[in-house]
């Protein structure tokens, strides 16, 4: 498998996950278990933007053809 489209899957499993986890705290508001999504939430947040931004640096190349016009 290559590098772009493994940090293109887990950029997907991280975008699914984070309204999941926000959900979940929402729900259990003011329990216990409400901690444990917080942090599940705040480090999937994390990885998801380092994921966003090596995403970016990946995919440079063609994102600056597009945004050019060229093809």
């Amino acid at each position: 498998m290559k590098k772009r489209s493994f940090i293109a899957i887990l950029l997907l499993i991280c975008f699914i996950i984070m309204p999941l986890s926000a959900l979940l705290i929402h729900l259990n508001h003011g329990k216990f278990i409400e901690h444990l999504f917080l942090h599940i939430h705040a480090y999937i947040g994390i990885i998801f933007v380092i994921l966003g931004i090596i995403h970016i640096i990946l995919n440079w190349k063609v994102l600056k053809k597009y945004l050019s016009g060229k093809k």
